[in-house]
């Protein structure tokens, strides 16, 4: 009878035994799977208590996983005292349904759509958790925005084009006339005064309506030819320097070797000399511009920043629309920035900019290697 009693306990040890070995090779799957998930994933409590997180979430943050256990989840990915603007997990526990919702951007200029699945028991009572899968979506803003910006500059491309071979007949007829009126008239008198304006003001009309021209004119791209930029940016600076000269700054260059990419060099003296014109104005009392290079598998980048006036988030939306600029009282068209733009859209590439107001900006000249570069 004693030994049978213990074959029994032998035999519930060993089952035991079993159940935990099947239990613990089902966690180790459940936590592999967890952590091979690319994007940050949370279990989060209805008060925004991390309880579980992935690898994911955790390199996202620089902490480890353990480290995150227990904070709230706007305090560890938002640095926020409060829940994030747009955080799904409300509405999600509330109507037990999954919710997806785009965040306030945070963690600088990055944008996340959050979607919070609630979990529930097999009886579907409510267990006060949630999944929270962060999915980060700042390429796919900055791409979007890049369309919107293509469309928008194609179709003003044809309106300016249009409208400036309209205007451009008559306005040469007003700047002759008042040039020929200006060698027949004395240069003290008022007449002469005013005719000066006229031809000071057609003649700005006319360099505008160049501007738009140049907008509206595809570039050649059959005279492109492989260049390295960190050369070329270094061509138009001594012209800058010049007309600069009797600013207080310093030139910082930090131009290394890159792979020749093929452009019209012309059209990238352009981009270059309107950037850095840019740069050179918002400078203030012994300011600083530095220029610097790099490159990574697929493209060359040109950085110049500066630590002028900097831009306000609301102008910053609206720095390459045609005819935007704070500087009219200065002469500003606001076609230099559209202009380069532009360009670059034609090479494949693109501009990026950053900006605080009072701490300056950063111009990001993005270009394409060729394939098999």
């Amino acid at each position: 009878m004693q030994n049978s009693e213990t074959d029994d306990k032998s035999v519930d040890v060993a089952e035991l035994r079993n159940l935990f070995a099947v239990v613990s090779e089902g966690k180790k799957a459940w936590e592999a799977a967890f952590d091979a998930i690319l994007d940050p994933v949370l279990v989060v409590t209805k008060d925004y208590r991390i309880e579980r997180a992935n690898l994911a979430a955790a390199a996202s943050v620089g902490l480890h996983v353990r480290e995150l256990i227990g904070k709230k989840c706007h305090e560890a990915f938002a640095g926020r005292k409060t829940p994030c603007v747009g955080c799904p997990l409300p509405a999600s526990l509330e109507s037990a349904t999954p919710q997806r919702q785009r965040l306030q951007p945070f963690a600088g200029e990055r944008a996340f759509v959050a979607g919070a699945f609630p979990i529930r028991d097999k009886a579907g009572a409510d267990l006060g958790i949630a999944v929270l899968q962060y999915q980060d979506v700042s390429e796919l803003r900055k791409l979007e925005a890049q369309l919107l910006q293509n469309e928008k500059m194609a179709a003003l491309g044809l309106f300016a084009g249009g409208i400036a071979h309209d205007i451009n007949n008559p306005l040469a007829g007003v700047l002759a006339f008042a040039q020929l009126a200006l060698q027949s008239v004395e240069k003290d008198s008022q007449l002469y005064q005013d005719l000066k304006e006229i031809e000071v003001g057609a003649l700005r009309c006319k360099k505008i309506l160049e501007e738009l021209l140049e907008m509206a004119r595809p570039s050649d791209l059959s005279a492109r030819e492989p260049m390295d930029l960190g050369v070329l940016i270094q061509k138009v600076l001594p012209n800058l320097e010049v007309q600069y000269r009797d600013l207080d700054y310093r030139l910082q260059l930090s131009i290394r070797p890159l792979t020749p990419v093929a452009v019209v060099e012309g059209k990238f003296e352009q981009v270059f000399t309107n950037i850095l014109s840019n740069a050179f104005q918002a400078l203030r009392q012994k300011g600083v511009i530095h220029i610097a290079t790099r490159e990574d598998d697929k493209r060359v980048y040109v950085e110049i920043s500066d630590d002028g006036e900097g831009i306000c988030e609301e102008n910053l939306k609206n720095i390459f629309d045609p005819y935007f600029t704070t500087k009219r009282q200065r002469g500003g068209s606001g076609l230099g920035l559209p202009i380069c733009y532009n360009i670059l859209r034609e090479h494949g590439g693109h501009i990026e900019v950053s900006s605080r107001p009072g701490r300056g900006s950063l111009f990001r000249v993005c270009v394409p290697k060729e394939e098999g570069a």
